[in-house]
């Protein structure tokens, strides 16, 4: 049966939220502030919820949260957003760190921003050698948009410090703002350098084109409990760190690239030979082969139901050669092609 759409989109979301929450949380701590809890409670959120599984954390909670604490700590969102992870998006975090190059892990981001955001949009404009991100504030959230520009702003710069690595040379980037300089300026000069200008005749955050069509790095930061979260989401809670099948699917999933590893080379890494791999999985009721093709699929169905990216895309990201194999393949381990399974997801996730 094929999984509602809507519901998985939900529940993603709500993670988001709380992971962020939780940042959120520790970054006040850090700060020596007991704003968080004051803030949870005059947003009406059950501070419970951000350790359940679930699927009732909104994004208009956490700005309700996020709201209340810059009324005592403006620069707070200038400071969350500087200190996120890619892979607090979740399955589109995957997706980003997995992409083939810096231009590439920001369009799947942008793609599925609603995700991660239901005040704006980002928009990424090519001018010569230079990129400049502008954020779109949505309908009734103009009030809003000084908030919005240091939550984009912030975040992208966090995105291409983590993508780009000791490429990324904060001299490069510059920030424009129509507003005048905050209270908090010297906030900005600490995240972005002082190419910051305030009351300029446009908005907007460049940085040098040649980033997008740098290779991702690789070495930019180890796998945190949000990655560890997002492959249970996808495969289901782990066993002990001795299950071998759980150690191969992990590293399936923590692969460098697109390439899936052999065996050969997934034995190496687990420090084994690839005769006792494939003992310890025959032992266990698998093979190496199996779970290459159960991870694979599994993911394939979540890029299908979550994310717009086309059958190509995917099929390029699990590692097939082209699309004909990876929908033979699916048609072949779900009973429907690629197509009609997004399709049918589709209609059931939009209900009556």
């Amino acid at each position: 049966m094929i999984g509602n759409n809507a519901s998985s989109r939900r529940a993603e979301e709500s993670k988001i939220v709380a992971t962020w929450l939780v940042r959120l949380r520790d970054l006040l701590e850090e700060m020596g502030s007991t704003q968080f809890k004051l803030a949870l409670r005059d947003a009406g959120v059950d501070p419970m919820l951000l350790h359940q599984g679930n699927d009732q954390l909104t994004q208009k909670q956490l700005d309700a949260v996020l709201l209340q604490c810059r009324q005592v700590h403006s620069d707070v969102t200038l400071r969350l957003f500087s200190k996120a992870e890619i892979l607090d998006l979740g399955l589109v975090g995957y997706a980003a760190v997995n992409s083939d190059n810096v231009g590439s892990a920001f369009r799947v981001m942008y793609q599925y921003h609603s995700l991660a955001s239901d005040r704006y949009t980002d928009e990424l404009i090519i001018e010569g050698d230079t990129v400049r991100v502008v954020p779109v504030y949505h309908p009734m959230f103009e009030d809003d948009y000084q908030n919005i520009c240091e939550d984009s702003f912030s975040g992208n710069w966090r995105a291409l410090q983590l993508l780009l690595g000791p490429n990324a040379d904060k001299r490069k980037i510059s920030v424009k703002l129509e507003f005048r300089a905050p209270e908090h300026v010297d906030t900005y000069f600490e995240i972005f350098g002082k190419n910051c200008v305030f009351e300029a005749g446009e908005t907007g955050f460049s940085f040098p084109a040649e980033w997008l069509r740098q290779s991702i790095h690789r070495g930019s930061g180890s796998l945190s409990d949000v990655y560890k979260a997002m492959c249970e989401r996808v495969l289901g809670p782990s066993t002990a760190d001795k299950d071998t099948p759980s150690q191969v699917r992990r590293l399936l999933l923590s692969r460098s690239g697109r390439q899936m590893p052999s065996l050969e080379s997934a034995a190496e890494l687990l420090r084994l030979t690839p005769a006792q791999l494939r003992k310890r999985l025959y032992r266990a009721a698998t093979s190496y082969k199996k779970l290459v093709l159960e991870t694979r699929m599994e993911l394939g169905k979540h890029y299908l139901l979550d994310t717009n990216l086309s059958i190509q895309e995917i099929a390029y990201l699990l590692d097939y050669g082209s699309p004909p194999p990876f929908s033979r393949a699916f048609k072949k381990y779900l009973g429907h092609s690629p197509e009609d399974y997004r399709s049918v997801a589709g209609d059931a996730g939009a209900g009556p």
